[in-house]
């Protein structure tokens, strides 16, 4: 499995339910406005497979890899808006630290449907 170059460079924003208080007094997390915070510096890439004949194509069109630079403030069931497409976070993010791109957090991503 190899990693394309990233979707377009446009902004990549962190989704989140919003809090409120219900009548009841007790605290329940809401999609219709969810709150949106911006990843700086992240990338969105398709995430590709080589034929053994050099050939490269997509392994699917539902999957994705969200590379963020530092440690992001990202967890498993948040969602990602990307040039108007929605995805979420399929499982736990992982932070890593590498010689060549320093600190950063990735997470796999997968198209969200209502």
């Amino acid at each position: 499995m190899s990693l394309a170059r990233p979707t377009r460079a446009r902004p990549v924003y962190r989704l989140r339910p919003a809090t409120s208080v219900d009548y009841d007094g007790d605290t329940v997390e809401s999609w219709d406005t969810p709150t949106r915070d911006r990843l700086r510096g992240a990338v969105v890439q398709d995430v590709t497979s080589t034929e053994k004949d050099g050939v490269v194509r997509r392994l699917t069109e539902s999957e994705r890899l969200l590379l963020v630079p530092g440690r992001a403030d990202l967890h498993r069931d948040d969602r990602v808006e990307v040039g108007g497409e929605v995805w979420r976070v399929d499982g736990d993010p992982v932070t890593r630290r590498s010689e060549s791109m320093g600190t950063f957090t990735s997470a796999q991503l997968v198209r969200f449907t209502a």
